[in-house]
């Protein structure tokens, strides 16, 4: 198998297959993306009598969303603190009253549909491991408690171990999150939306009306068009989300311990970043454990270190041996000022976007499912200006994310002249970066002996990629598109594949070569 990271909600569950769309169509509302924020906007569209189109370019619940930890909490690490200090207390209640009501959403709409996504309520604990840590946490129990957030600061806490202080938020939860959607999806399908897979958009032509063209020719036209595809496939004349985004990666493993640990939800201040969580089903209990954290395609070493690193972490935790249920690596974004971009392209479009959840999707997620309804079917929303993409105070926040994302012109950069590989000396599942016929290329060899050569200059804005060992594909550094080792698009902003170069047995290549 060429890549066995599947996660652990997708081997724990199946989603209903929906077809492809083959005609043109017209519609009130074009939702596209298959996830969270997708299909809770069309959820609740329906519900308001909207004509209501999703299309999702694979299957439902297939980006980031099938590969969350699945906290339904509005403890986001060191978020209000931060508000607090950078944007004022205003901003900091609104982000917390809005991922209040995206929680309080879900659960209910858990008993309202009698969905069985295994929710179980809990508590969400942030904890400190170094004494400069301690300080940090302090601030935040200060500001929660401002922002009157059930919070509770616990000093020489009992777990993790190694902890010295923790900040528990009580009242929050976590589910399955691809039988949550999964469910919501047929929920919003007998309310009357209609949804479409394996319908890919590659072309946005923005207007009075919005013409979305997919890619086998199907054109689809609707008065609002909603973008939950995590990096938007356009971003219009003056939006430049390129350079207001930045994509990081992380690393889950889905475990079975020997030993005991508690139920609840804990992160970690510092880094390596750990995210832990339990799920429970049939008497069972599984340790799910997220993190090594990092911005993608800018690892250092073999990126199959980070499963090492999160696999001994969970022996550690739990003193016992661990036995691998899956393991499985996400994509997000971040934005300049922690805030995610929910809401029109600009001020006379048709067009909104949900994107830079940074990691806290399901609960920022469902949040933009449902600014986006609210706007379109009511007219606005109660929090519509402070997640809005148009927001331009960010200037206390920029010289952090200009620190964090510089990387990616210099990235650019660097990836045109950097030393080359040699063809020679391959083994199976290695992959390389190597001149071929006088072109940067990629060169991927399989179990069998055979190999695929790519153009790895990246079909986004040429970056050239980087090639992950660890899930066997070619990921850029810059703006987060990867690709497999086919060619194939994965995700990110990339709308066409890699150009293949050569594919055959390694030792016909190396005999050409040698000639």
């Amino acid at each position: 198998m060429i890549n066995d990271t599947i996660s652990f909600w997708h081997k724990t569950a199946r989603i209903k297959t929906y077809p492809r769309l083959n005609g043109d169509i017209e519609t009130d509302t074009l939702i596209i993306g298959g996830g969270i924020t997708g299909v809770t906007c069309a959820y609740l569209l329906s519900g308001e009598g909207k004509d209501t189109v999703l299309i999702e370019a694979d299957e439902l619940c297939s980006g980031t969303t099938g590969n969350t930890t699945a906290k339904i909490t509005i403890q986001h690490a060191l978020i209000y603190s931060r508000l607090m200090k950078e944007q004022g207390s205003e901003t900091a209640k609104s982000y917390a009253n809005a991922n209040r009501d995206a929680l309080n959403f879900i659960k209910e709409t858990v008993q309202k549909e009698q969905i069985d996504c295994n929710l179980n309520e809990n508590t969400a604990c942030i904890f400190a491991q170094k004494e400069d840590e301690i300080e940090k946490l302090k601030d935040e129990f200060e500001a929660a408690k401002e922002l009157g957030i059930d919070a509770e600061y616990i000093s020489h806490p009992d777990f993790p171990k190694d902890s010295l202080a923790a900040l528990s938020f009580h009242n929050q939860a976590v589910f399955h999150p691809v039988k949550y959607i999964a469910a919501l999806a047929e929920a919003a399908v007998r309310r009357g939306a209609k949804i479409y897979c394996g319908t890919k958009a590659v072309k946005v032509q923005d207007g009075d009306t919005v013409t979305v063209t997919c890619e086998n020719g199907v054109k689809i036209t609707a008065k609002h068009v909603l973008m939950a595809t995590q990096y938007p496939i356009y971003d219009g004349p003056f939006g430049f989300y390129f350079t207001r985004l930045y994509p990081k990666r992380s690393y889950g493993m889905a475990l079975e311990p020997e030993g005991e640990w508690p139920d609840g939800s804990y992160i970690n201040i510092g880094d390596p970043s750990r995210s832990i969580r339990t799920y429970a089903e049939d008497g069972k209990r599984i340790l799910i454990v997220v993190g090594e954290g990092h911005p993608t395609a800018r690892s250092s070493g073999d990126m199959s270190a980070h499963f090492d690193n999160l696999y001994k972490y969970a022996k550690e935790l739990t003193s016992s041996e661990c036995e691998i249920i899956a393991k499985w690596s996400a994509q997000d974004y971040d934005t300049p000022d922690g805030l995610p971009y929910i809401g029109k392209l600009h001020a006379n479009s048709n067009i909104f976007i949900a994107s830079g959840y940074k990691k806290w999707g399901i609960t920022n997620g469902t949040l933009a499912g449902m600014i986006t309804s609210d706007i379109i079917a009511k007219g606005g929303s109660i929090y519509e200006d402070t997640f809005s993409p148009a927001r331009r105070d960010i200037s206390s926040s920029l010289g952090t994310f200009l620190s964090e994302s510089a990387g990616w012109l210099g990235e650019f950069i660097k990836s045109k002249t950097e030393a080359l590989d040699k063809l020679t000396g391959m083994h199976p599942g290695e992959g390389r970066v190597i001149d071929f016929e006088g072109e940067r290329a990629g060169i991927y060899l399989d179990e069998d002996g055979y190999v695929t050569i790519v153009d790895i200059s990246c079909t986004h804005m040429t970056t050239s990629l980087n090639f992950n060992a660890a899930e066997k594909t070619w990921d850029c550094p810059a703006h987060g598109g990867r690709f497999g080792i086919d060619g194939r698009l994965i995700e990110g902003p990339p709308k066409d594949p890699l150009r293949v170069l050569f594919k055959g047995k390694y030792s016909d290549l190396l005999a050409e070569v040698e000639r």
